[in-house]
């Protein structure tokens, strides 16, 4: 399979007050680089999941699910331990070696925790410190999934490209009137899926 990547630009910018300023060299360039770092980083999480392929990055549910096929539209509103298993069985063996889950976290508490199976033993497992599998794969949390819509898949297809460091620049005229100074961050990154096969979806609307 070939995937060709173009770049798209993620800009995203911190204000900082004099007071913030006053901190040493080492620890204000720390915190600022942290900062923007992990705002691009929710950008392209953003970006992996819900990018439309469309003067954007493609992300996973941009992909077309089908219900009984690559899919599950859910009886009611939440799902039950038969239609998860029914997912499980739809993703090919090849993918679901590797594969995990992927949900809002709310969707983990109040769709998934409380779903018992036929022996009354819930299908969700964890050890409390944010590790947790259902039927034994392991449980990715992101606030970019819409709550209710469940993927599971294998996230090696997804194929990105940061083509290039990300950049810094500041500037403290748009600031002038807060007595701060913007600074800007900026990546180049898209991404797409390398085999429409890696995932399925369970939703209460695919």
């Amino acid at each position: 399979l070939t995937v060709s990547l173009a770049g798209y630009e993620i800009v995203k910018l911190v204000r900082v007050s004099a007071t913030v300023r006053t901190m040493t060299v080492g620890a204000f360039e720390t915190w600022l680089v942290d900062m923007l770092a992990d705002k691009i980083a929710l950008k392209i999480e953003e970006y992996i999941i819900k990018g439309t392929g469309d003067a954007q990055p493609k992300g996973i549910d941009a992909l077309t699910y089908v219900d009984a096929t690559n899919g599950v539209d859910y009886a009611s509103a939440k799902p039950t331990a038969a239609e998860i298993a029914e997912l499980i069985g739809y993703l090919p063996s090849q993918h679901a070696r590797v594969a995990k889950f992927l949900m809002h976290r709310s969707t983990l508490w109040t769709d998934i925790a409380p779903i018992r199976d036929d022996s009354k033993y819930p299908i969700l497992q964890g050890n409390g410190a944010g590790s947790y599998t259902i039927f034994g794969y392991p449980v990715l949390l992101s606030d970019s999934v819409d709550a209710g819509d469940i993927f599971f898949g294998n996230f090696k297809a997804v194929v990105g490209n940061l083509s290039q460091d990300i950049g810094v620049a500041s500037s403290d005229q748009s600031g002038f009137t807060y007595n701060a100074i913007d600074y800007r961050g900026t990546a180049i990154f898209d991404c797409d899926i390398s085999d429409a096969t890696a995932f399925v979806k369970g939703a209460a609307t695919l």
